[in-house]
């Protein structure tokens, strides 16, 4: 019932749109008021799904809609309300007239009604689905009165305000906006002394110019990689009961590489879809397709490999329409779409593009080939050096085994030993050389030459079993063919069909090859509608917290349709326009009026508008987990700011591990600086993800709608959680260090500023003070409880007074979990 929710928003709207007089009837418009309707009761049995299509009647198409149906009566006749079937039977009182029936629980409104009747008496106009109209640059809307700057995102959102009579607030204060900023594009609090220099900065482009500092940011690469983790299903191990571990961290780390590059978004979606079909294929371009064998692994016993190669196709190209076309493609696995106008043949025709893979589906092998050696630069070096000086020694063995085998009298040499020298050194076993050992006791030479080589061999397979190997894609020499399985079984065959895109959306064109690369191309073609949508749909949902499009997972009609449809399209374009770039794309909302201000919402507009969908106020949302933790460890100073690597094992309560797997898999906590590596870097098991997060994707499927909750479960990790508690000691260890001699009330405000930004108002520091002495006096009566909370964490215990220093943590601690704290503002 999605769409129904902007039924009177788009009443609204629609009145402006399209310029009706004072007292003319407003002409209702389909895509806003009339297909939610529709969608909702009416399309799962008369809509796009043929199979399911009862009485011969499909109502998402004007020309059938108005033809007539198996009762020899048109649905609707357009201009003619009271001789069209469809309002004679949903205003029927006959129950087995009645539409929707009524054992779907379903009815509509008598407003619903009478919006059918004006639409249906105003002539029955349909439009396309908003999602697929061709992309055109909408005409900026004039200045708004009360806009101080230009921009032109607030020319859209100013008009939007503007027609619900909403006045927007002024910009939010400067502790604030450094805070958000840092925030939205780090993942990472501003330290005090970029605070400070940024208050400081009274030129008209200082905010302009931190933008471009913190886009220059290494961090920044990061931030952007948590949300394509998410929409990747990105995980270190394989899912399902065994959940073996997987080395797919490389990949990882070549998508942070490429945003901080600024990588074109279309050249970082052919990569990852086709980069081992490209003419100049490189070791880059066949590592980014990872992404697409991302997908679980099913190592379960009893499983027939063809039904879990199927499972994986499937899974990818579910994940490709989710990420590039907000298309629900998984409800057309079994069945013509019942909403969407797409067909199981699209299903399969786009199964048909990844269907020509090397994998066979057996076993649950984590190193399933195709896989892809990434060496670090260190281990390439060495690499380098070790095969230069085995290949050194192997010449120097293969002329002293010459002469061994030359000069010796037949009888010296055994033929035994004569047979192992003409195997390659590299191809001997150990029994092989022990032999050879036993056989060429006087030849001292020989035997300590071979010596070298089997310890320099030995070090050199040691190295190259330790070079990362990730599964990447490539296709097979062979053609397979594709069907269209019946209910989706993989032991059902029917139809052959070919690669192909979705019939609904603009062709692939003649031509070349229907491979993966022509469909990666396709996806970022300029008249393809969906993609530039999609992609800036989600970007605004990362800094505004919800998109455009509410929907970012589905574009259709169970979707819900923009609040601003015109910035979402000349956000489309504008992307497109810049080369897909999309640094510029985030500089552009960042600096816009309407994501600088202030937060704090008045009675008015939380009454009028109390989602802030017209963003009259800027956004206030709980901070995902991942940031909430390195925001702690930040605050703190034990953050290690190291870029990429393996995954790390952070903190996390014993026996989880244990109890998922059925003793299966042991936690194996780190030590030293891995404790305090970004979330990002922290080893993600499928079946159990890391304990310290909530509201985060699963990794076992595609996600790309953020989860957000305010459950008070929360406050047992952030208050409980040994992360928490030692970047508190830490905290309050290090500012009492900086600050002691300086006394509390400037102690107080350090750690007030560290946490929160900004610098304490006399009211909460006067709470600071009388918490700070309440916790000295209960510390001092209690020593063995502050040694204790002194001990939390691996970090060493700081210098000083036990009773002030536990005293402070507990302080830290609070500023911690204070709702400011977990929250962008």
């Amino acid at each position: 019932m999605r769409e129904t929710v902007w039924v009177c928003m788009g009443i609204a709207a629609s009145l402006v749109a399209c310029g009706v007089a004072q007292g003319e009837e407003p002409r209702v418009d389909y895509l806003r008021q009339i297909r939610p309707i529709l969608a909702d009761n009416c399309f799962r049995c008369h809509g796009p799904d043929e199979a399911a299509r009862q009485s011969g009647l499909r109502l998402d198409v004007r020309e059938l809609a108005t033809a007539p149906a198996d009762s020899g009566q048109p649905a609707i006749v357009p201009g003619s309300p009271e001789q069209s079937e469809l309002l004679r039977r949903v205003t029927s009182e006959d129950p087995s007239e009645r539409m929707p029936p009524p054992e779907t629980k379903l009815s509509l409104s008598g407003a619903q009604i009478d919006l059918l009747r004006r639409w249906i008496a105003q002539g029955a106009h349909y439009q396309e689905h908003w999602s697929r109209t061709p992309l055109r640059r909408p005409a900026l809307p004039s200045r708004s009165p009360w806009a101080d700057e230009d921009h032109p995102i607030d020319r859209f959102i100013d008009a939007r305000l503007q027609e619900q009579q909403l006045r927007p607030l002024g910009k939010a204060d400067r502790y604030h906006l450094i805070r958000r900023l840092y925030l939205d594009l780090t993942g990472l609090p501003p330290d005090p002394e970029e605070v400070d220099r940024f208050i400081a900065d009274r030129s008209p482009d200082a905010y302009e110019r931190l933008v471009d500092r913190l886009l220059a940011s290494p961090a920044f690469g990061e931030r952007m990689a948590w949300d394509w983790l998410d929409a990747a299903r990105y995980a270190d191990s394989n899912g399902y009961q065994g959940d073996a571990e997987r080395t797919m961290w490389p990949w990882r780390d070549w998508v942070i590489s490429a945003w901080n590059r600024n990588m074109p978004f279309d050249r970082f979606t052919v990569w990852q879809l086709a980069g081992d079909l490209l003419p100049d294929a490189t070791d880059e371009t066949r590592l980014a397709t990872g992404f697409c064998r991302n997908h679980m692994i099913n190592g379960e016993g009893g499983r027939i490999p063809e039904e879990n190669r199927v499972d994986y196709v499937m899974d990818m190209i579910e994940t490709v329409a989710t990420v590039w076309l907000a298309a629900t493609m998984n409800c057309a696995r079994c069945h013509d779409h019942k909403y969407d106008p797409f067909t199981r043949r699209d299903y399969y025709s786009l199964f048909a593009f990844f269907n020509q893979t090397p994998v066979d589906g057996a076993g649950g092998n984590p190193q399933t080939p195709p896989v892809l050696e990434v060496p670090t630069e260190e281990q390439r070096v060495a690499v380098t050096e070790l095969e230069g000086q085995l290949a050194k020694l192997r010449a120097e063995l293969l002329a002293q085994e010459k002469t061994l085998l030359e000069g010796s009298s037949p009888d010296s040499l055994p033929e035994e030993v004569r047979t192992i020298l003409q195997h390659s050194p590299d191809k001997r076993d150990a029994d092989q050389w022990q032999r050879l050992d036993k056989h060429l006791e006087g030849a001292d030479s020989y035997r300590q030459l071979a010596a070298r080589w089997r310890e320099w061999k030995k070090r050199y397979d040691q190295l190259r079993r330790e070079i990362p190997r990730v599964m990447v894609m490539a296709d097979r020499d062979e053609y397979r063919p594709t069907y269209m399985l019946e209910k989706g079984l993989y032991n059902r065959p029917a139809e052959e069909v070919f690669a192909d895109v979705p019939q609904c959306l603009p062709p692939l064109g003649e031509g070349g090859k229907r491979n993966r690369l022509a469909l990666a191309e396709w996806l970022v073609r300029p008249d393809n509608p969906l993609t530039a949508r999609v992609v800036a749909n989600r970007l605004w949902q990362q800094f505004f917290g919800t998109g455009l499009v509410r929907t970012p997972e589905d574009f259709g009609t169970q979707g819900e349709p923009p609040t601003h449809p015109e910035l979402l399209d000349w956000l489309a374009c504008e992307l497109i326009d810049s080369g897909w770039d999309i640094k510029r794309f985030c500089r552009l909302l960042v600096t816009s009026r309407a994501y600088r201000r202030d937060s704090r919402a008045t009675p008015e507009l939380l009454e009028a508008d109390p989602e802030n969908r017209w963003l009259a106020r800027g956004v206030r949302y709980r901070l995902p987990s991942w940031m909430i933790r390195d925001q702690a460890l930040a605050a703190s100073g034990l953050l290690v700011a190291q870029l990429g690597g393996p995954p790390v094992f952070p903190y996390q309560p014993q026996g989880v591990w244990e109890e998922a797997t059925f003793g299966n898999k042991s936690y194996r906590q780190d030590r030293g600086a891995k404790l305090y590596r970004r979330s990002l870097y922290t080893f993600w098991r499928r079946i159990i993800a890391p304990t310290m997060f909530f509201d985060v994707a699963s990794r076992q499927v595609c996600t790309v709608r953020v989860t957000r909750t305010n459950s008070p479960l929360h406050a047992l990790v952030t208050m409980n959680d040994i992360t928490y508690v030692e970047a508190a000691r830490e905290l309050a260890s290090r500012q009492w260090r900086a600050f002691s001699q300086e006394g509390a009330d400037r102690l107080l405000e350090s750690l007030f500023r560290r946490v929160l930004v900004r610098p304490p108002q006399a009211s909460e520091l006067e709470i600071l003070r009388a918490a700070l002495a309440r916790w000295e006096a209960y510390y001092t009566a209690h020593p063995e409880a502050a040694e204790a909370l002194l001990s939390v964490g691996e970090a060493p215990r700081s210098a000083g007074p036990a009773t002030q220093l536990a005293a402070l943590t507990v302080v830290a601690h609070t500023l911690l979990n204070l709702d400011e704290a977990l929250s962008k503002e």
